[in-house]
């Protein structure tokens, strides 16, 4: 068995509480819009919270 360096992704459910701007009257896919364009630009913070869980890594590349 020889040890080899490869390249996985996969997806992290993430669950945090965080407070935002909104109306009353603003559906939830509003909001949800609103965080969605906000997330890229405050990663830190998005990803800075309780993991949920881990779906299963698709191997991307083994090296050769």
């Amino acid at each position: 068995m020889n040890e080899e360096t490869i390249k996985i992704r996969y997806t992290v459910t993430y669950e945090k509480s965080l407070k935002v701007l909104a109306h009353a009257n603003h559906e939830d896919c509003q909001i949800e819009e609103q965080i969605y364009y906000e997330m890229p630009t405050k990663e830190d913070e998005y990803t800075d919270a309780k993991v949920i869980r881990f779906e299963e890594p698709t191997i991307i590349d083994r090296g050769f």
